[in-house]
């Protein structure tokens, strides 16, 4: 018996012209599926022969029917569905017919999956007469969008219904198409949302000579490619070509006279070759999409580029937790899993499931892993932790798996260098990807509250015990180093500093004396750093047993007094549930998810408080009944964490992704608020002009607050001309960087500028400034291009702006001043500008937003003129620009380029005197070689320097990385491998 469902409004367009002789049996299939709520509406193109008698006699039975002439199929048919007011929309030509129950089978596949784009079946390929010459698709009905795309049209038109809904969105058929208008329409529809399969026959499609897909010739064969390259991009499709060459088989079949016997076989020999290499795409010969060549109802691609077992901790047993449960919920998916060179670093069975292997170098790995996304038609994409680089996908239909953001709350823990690759992968991620994966609460809190995040869809996604860790180990399992303790607590970590080594060093050691004797304590991880951390404790009974077997794990749980896990941040905190499995008692901190995790089953303290954490050592070996009582908790804490749960969760997110073209729907906000700020002393000939410059801007929402210097010319007057249109200061400063910071302090936009008083911003310039961010809004300072000017305001030059990079900005100042704007959130962590500069503020706050981690980037279009006269700065100061460009770089970049030497000895030789230029002419490099010998001495010193060696060792692997990929994979293998590398560089 049929279960009860809610019963959908089906509406179903017939367009007719001179079908009268099939007509009749169309709408008796339809009437015949005594669907309660139907309207069948039937367009007629102006028929001649007897079809308006037969819609005159089917009145009763049709919602409506019209005769008119119409624009071809297409036209007719979206006449049609502009009355349809149904959940459910098709439409049957009226050579075709229904088999019955056909619209029961389409309801029931409706409420299982009300969200699909469209459903489709299977159906049957009858004659003239209605004969059934063969069945449609003989394999199993699945969908295969890759296949779709490609050029090959499995969907069976008459056995195909869409949502209502979503057919309003994709906007109906295309009338300029007059072949594949159905063909383009399930593409369209299955871009919006996916398509549902109905492995059952629902409709017979009638196959005669003078239907509209009999004919056409190349005429339809050169649609069909056109409109396969308009979905895929591509010029000829697999599918295209197999419609070319059967069309052209069929010509010189029909034309032997023309051809040579050799000739037409040389075509079927291209055809069954092009057959052959069209099962790619998991397609049998016929062209249907086949289960056992792998055709996946979901194609997941997983990016495993960033992970290393070992060295990037409990991140790579929770992906893997998760991959492996998602993989046997779902075993219709495919997942594909793109790794570096050699083993892949997770551990994931299933017939499912596929590891590529792709380049060492980032770039190479991305590129190569796009056009594997796009061979296998991957409909989102999980990237296991934020990178740099990307693949040439869209960000929407991507998932970023982010367990905390520690580098923010503890920024001290990194190297600069370190953070600010880190700040910058995270805000790319943050900004712009589809959906955010992360542990508990307490990180899905940190990211929400974070100024880069921009997506709206942060779900979570909870580890829980890995599959390695649930065993009972052996009773002998325990290591024999250990058996050298009586009693011991455990703390398995890498000795990154986030965990708190030295500090709970320091609190074992004042346990030590209320300790029973032969207490030693016990660590495991990375050994990488231990040198430097035993440091000072080098007399505590501490034995590091590096990486160990899992069985010697589980026997280290099982037999320690607690796990003391006192981690300063944690995104989750795996060891609790490993300790919870042994029934093992936890000493953890109070911060961060700990509390989340371990609930009432731990016990707890402030994790830089030792005092605390030496007696809560002291208490769960002294105190009667506490290891009791904590054991009896920990089974609860454990349940409440499975596999399951963030497997289906990932798996949502998946979906939600996959059918999203566009990003996540974000909140409608008000146009953003740009404050510029004008600092000025004495400019009243040029101020005025610069201020118009702002207030004829065709962008709205902008403020300009004017920081004036107690000039003592006419400038006061002009501010105050100006009225309530400005805001205005006039007080002494303490310069230029003073005036600017004073006035970042009075403005609230979220986009921030200064402007000199001799600048001009160009019209429009704030519009393109508005839309270049809200395209990009990882963005934190985006800078365009810029003319000079003289003081009459004539253009004398161009400004050497250039794409960005940081050791371009290095090489001289790229970004020209008054065409740069950034985002507040950057200014708040750069900080304001360095008011002991006079001449190069906004360089030093360029370099210092781009060391900390900033994303800078350069928009190709004039925003601005900047001013270059006689008492400018940049003209009259040389002499000092050079002495602070020289301690600012050393300062942010750990070197000075070269560049800046040989122009340092420019202006030393030829500038600074009279003679100077006339040297010039004479001797015209004479500075190349005091540049070269002081540049060599710097190079030489800075050698000596661990820090200067590592910031200079991460700026030429930077250049070699971006200019040869195949020697930067080798030295990224090499650091990977070698402890000796990474502790040489650090």
């Amino acid at each position: 018996m049929t279960p009860e469902i809610k019963r959908p409004k089906i509406s179903i367009v017939t367009p007719s012209l001179n079908q009268g002789r099939f007509l009749q049996k169309c709408l008796d299939s339809v009437a015949a599926q005594n669907w309660p709520d139907l309207e069948h509406f039937v367009i007629d193109g102006g028929s001649t022969d007897n079809t308006l008698d037969i819609l005159e006699q089917n009145r009763s039975k049709l919602a409506e029917f019209i005769s008119e002439p119409d624009k071809g199929a297409a036209d007719a048919i979206n006449k049609g569905f502009a009355k349809c007011t149904g959940d459910i929309v098709a439409w049957l030509n009226a050579d075709d017919f229904y088999l019955p129950g056909a619209l029961q089978k389409v309801a029931e596949a409706w409420g299982a999956n009300p969200d699909a784009g469209f459903w489709f079946g299977n159906g049957l390929r009858v004659d003239e007469t209605g004969k059934t010459k063969s069945v449609f698709n003989a394999r199993p009905i699945v969908y295969n969008h890759r296949a779709l795309v490609e050029g090959l049209d499995y969907i069976l038109q008459p056995a195909t219904f869409m949502n209502g809904q979503i057919l309003e969105r994709a906007g109906g058929l295309n009338p300029a198409l007059r072949w594949s208008f159905d063909w383009d329409l399930w593409i369209r529809l299955a871009r919006l949302a996916l398509p549902a399969t109905i492995d059952q026959p629902l409709a017979a499609s009638r196959e005669w000579e003078s239907t509209l897909t009999a004919g056409g010739g190349f005429r339809r064969a050169e649609e069909l490619r056109l409109m396969a390259e308009s979905h895929s991009g591509k010029p000829m499709t697999h599918g295209a070509l197999c419609y070319w060459l059967d069309t052209l088989t069929g010509m010189m079949r029909s034309n032997p006279a023309a051809f040579q016997n050799r000739t037409l076989k040389a075509a079927r020999q291209l055809w069954s070759a092009v057959q052959v290499d069209m099962q790619r795409l998991h397609v049998d010969a016929s062209g249907m999409p086949n289960q056992a060549g792998g055709v996946a109802d979901f194609v997941v691609g997983v990016d495993l580029y960033p992970l290393n077992p070992g060295t990037s901790g409990g991140i790579v047993p929770w992906v893997q937790g998760v991959l492996r449960e998602m993989v046997k919920l779902y075993p219709n998916d495919r997942v594909i899993l793109f790794h570096r060179p050699g083993r892949p670093p997770l551990n994931i069975d299933g017939a499912n499931v596929q590891f590529v292997p792709l380049s060492e170098n980032p770039a190479s790995f991305y590129k190569e892993m796009t056009s594997r996304c796009e061979e296998a038609g991957v409909s989102a994409v999980v990237r296991s932790y934020p990178q740099e680089h990307h693949p040439d996908y869209p960000f929407e239909r991507q998932i970023f798996v982010i367990p905390d953001l520690q580098h923010e709350y503890f920024p001290d823990f990194f190297s600069r260098p370190v953070l600010a690759a880190r700040r910058r992968a995270f805000a790319d991620a943050l900004a712009r990807g589809g959906a955010i994966a992360t542990m508990t609460e307490h990180s899905r809190s940190t990211v929400l509250d974070n100024p880069w995040t921009a997506s709206q869809d942060v779900f979570l996604m909870p580890a829980a015990l890995p599959e390695e860790l649930r065993g009972e180990p052996a009773t002998g399992a325990l290591p024999e180093q250990v058996k050298a303790f009586k009693r011991f607590f455990y703390m398995p970590a890498n000795l990154w500093p986030h965990k708190n080594h030295r500090r709970l060093f320091e609190a074992f050691r004042r346990a030590l004396p209320n300790l029973p004797p032969k207490t030693g304590l016990v660590l495991t991880g990375s050994p990488e750093g231990l040198e430097e951390a035993l440091k000072g404790y080098e007399d505590l009974p501490i034995l590091h047993l590096g990486f160990i077997p899992h069985e010697q794990v589980g026997a280290l749980f099982r037999d320690t007094e607690a796990l003391v896990y006192f981690s300063l941040f944690e995104g989750f905190g795996i060891p609790l549930l490993e300790a919870f499995r042994h029934k093992t008692p936890v000493l953890c901190s109070n911060s961060a998810s700990l509390p989340e995790v371990g609930g009432d089953a731990v016990l707890s303290c402030d994790p830089t408080d030792v005092d605390a954490m030496a007696n809560l050592m002291t208490r769960i070996v002294s105190e009667d009944g506490l290891r009791e009582s904590l054991s009896a908790k920990a089974a609860a804490r454990l349940a409440a964490y499975d596999w399951e749960t963030p497997a289906h969760s990932l798996h949502a997110a998946l979906k939600r992704r996959a059918q999203s073209e566009t990003p996540s729907p974000v909140p409608v906000r008000p146009l953003p608020l740009i404050s510029i700020v004008m600092p000025t002393r004495n400019h009243g000939h040029f101020i005025r002009e610069s201020i118009d410059s702002v207030l004829d801007q065709t962008y709205g929402n902008v403020e300009l607050v004017v920081m004036d210097g107690a000039s003592t010319d006419n400038t006061v007057e002009i501010l105050k001309s100006y009225g309530e249109r400005i805001r205005w200061v006039s007080e002494p400063d303490q310069g230029q960087a003073d005036a600017i910071n004073k006035g970042m302090k009075l403005v609230g936009g979220d986009i921030l500028a200064y402007l000199n008083s001799d600048d001009i911003l160009l019209p429009g310039a704030l519009e393109k400034v508005v839309r270049y961010l809200k395209s990009h809004p990882e963005c934190d300072l985006v800078y365009g291009d810029a003319d000079y000017i003289d003081k009459d305001g004539n253009v004398t030059g161009k400004y050497a702006t250039a794409d960005f990079s940081f050791e371009r900005l290095m090489h001289d100042c790229c970004i020209c001043q008054p065409a740069a704007f950034w985002r507040r959130r950057i200014a708040d962590r750069t900080g304001p500008f360095d008011a002991s500069l006079q001449t190069a503020m906004d360089y030093e706050f360029w370099l210092r937003m781009a060391a900390t981690g900033g994303i800078i980037r350069h928009h190709p279009e004039k925003l601005a003129q900047s001013r270059l006269h006689e008492d400018a700065k940049t003209l009259a100061m040389r002499g000092k620009i050079f002495e602070e460009v020289f301690k600012i770089c050393r300062q942010h970049g750990g070197y000075v380029s070269l560049s800046y030497y040989l122009g340092l000895w420019h202006y030393r030789i030829y500038e600074t005197s009279e003679t100077g230029m006339k040297l010039r002419r004479f001797a015209p490099r004479l500075y190349y070689p005091p540049a070269m010998v002081h540049f060599t001495a710097q190079m030489w010193r800075l050698g000596q320097m661990k820090s200067s060696r590592q910031q200079i060792s991460r700026t030429t692997f930077n250049v070699i990385d971006r200019r040869l990929p195949l020697v930067s994979a080798a030295i990224r293998k090499a650091w990977r491998r070698s402890t000796f590398l990474r502790n040489s560089i650090r």
